[in-house]
């Protein structure tokens, strides 16, 4: 946790005003995803509509409050503000949010207005008195959220935190965010506890060897939360949307927004941008990693190279048709309402991206998962096969 203070001066206005506008609009703040009911799927294209309609705002900030501020009241709110302006930087490795479930900003907001009041408390500041603004920037190996807070009436004059009050504020937004995954851990020791007692005749190891079998079963059906995607520099949001439009003009007007159901020159025209998008910087290594994954898997079953190379094939063309399959949803979002493109651009080519992205994270993860499955289960019969042989061997010592 980083955190600097700003005294009242009209230097330090200006300073907090620049911070905000940077932390509120720089490239990669999450201006959030839309909250879509259960009636309605995000990757349709009424979930795209949604998606671009819902959160009109060109900015990422968020407060204590559930609407989205205006930037305006914020820097007039700045502007006017006669006492100590707090800055702090909230920051995990890439990892640990993905472990924890904070790789977006509907994580964030939720852990900050459970926290904030609480960490400024521990600061003698009142929660009726206290004014805060956040954003979280999806930056891939550390995402991180910005908080700018101050007291509506000026009455802390000392803008250095104490050491005991800088670990008091560390503790609060710690345990928040580390909430769930204590109560898992502490569950799932409770748990294997009891099934060791339970099992007290058993073989320890074997217990634990089962209970990761269960959770690389669990990996294999669903995958892993993915991760930050990578940055989507303008060029390539220009080249990626220009594309969606070229598409969205072939594509019929009416019918499911299914890859399946396309006619081929739409078929190969969503091919290509997804053939484009996995030549990515971070979408490359994914699907390289994804070929690798089918060879390992094919190699349980067979050694000859077609073989291998046949299934390293067909990996890339589905995790290719998957991608395609959200280039399709995207296009079809820009065929039924034209503004999309020209109102929303950022924001629409950077939700496609982010949806490739998790496509084929997620897909790569559950092959991960696939083939160390597999890894294990050909472990289980090797040793299966090397008991039958002992029993064999000691057979036929006694004859």
């Amino acid at each position: 946790m980083k955190l600097r203070f700003y005294t009242p001066s009209k230097k330090n206005q200006a300073r907090n005003i620049a911070h905000m506008f940077y932390i509120a609009t720089r490239p990669g703040v999450d201006h959030g995803e839309v909250e879509i009911g259960n009636d309605i799927d995000p990757s349709t294209v009424e979930g795209h509509l949604k998606y671009m309609n819902e959160r009109p705002g060109s900015h990422g900030l968020f407060s204590q409050n559930h609407n989205m501020p205006s930037l305006k009241s914020v820097y007039d709110k700045l502007k006017d503000h006669r006492g100590i302006v707090w800055r702090t930087v909230l920051s995990l490795k890439e990892e640990d949010a993905v472990r924890l479930g904070f790789t977006n900003k509907e994580a964030w907001e939720k852990a900050l207005r459970a926290t904030m009041n609480d960490a400024a408390a521990k600061m003698g500041i009142k929660e009726s008195n206290l004014r805060w603004y956040a954003a979280f920037h999806q930056a891939q190996g550390h995402p991180h959220v910005h908080v700018v807070f101050w007291e509506d009436v000026p009455e802390r004059t000392r803008g250095k935190l104490s050491q005991g009050e800088r670990k008091d504020v560390r503790k609060i937004f710690i345990q928040q965010i580390y909430a769930e995954e204590r109560l898992a851990i502490t569950t799932e020791k409770s748990a294997i506890r009891n099934l060791i007692r339970q099992s007290a005749q058993r073989d320890v190891m074997g217990i634990i060897r089962d209970i990761e079998k269960s959770r690389v079963e669990v990996q294999a059906l669903s995958g892993r939360e993915p991760g930050i995607a990578p940055f989507l520099d303008p060029e390539a949001s220009e080249k990626l949307l220009n594309w969606l439009k070229e598409l969205s003009e072939i594509m019929p007007g009416h019918g499911r927004a299914a890859l399946k159901y396309m006619p081929s020159e739409t078929k190969d025209k969503a091919r290509e941008i997804a053939d484009w998008l996995l030549r990515q910087p971070g979408f490359f290594q994914s699907a390289i990693r994804y070929g690798d994954l089918a060879k390992k898997i094919a190699g349980h079953y067979t050694q000859r190279p077609e073989y291998l190379d046949e299934a390293s094939q067909k990996a890339y063309e589905d995790i290719r048709d998957r991608v395609a399959q959200v280039i399709i949803k995207g296009a079809a979002a820009i065929n039924k309402d034209k503004r999309i493109a020209d109102l929303e651009k950022v924001r629409f080519t950077n939700h496609i991206w982010r949806q490739a992205w998790r496509t084929i994270e997620r897909e790569r993860s559950k092959a991960e998962a696939q083939s160390k499955y597999a890894s294990m289960m050909a472990e289980k019969e090797a040793e299966i096969k090397t008991k039958r042989g002992q029993i064999t061997d000691a057979a036929i010592d006694r004859i």
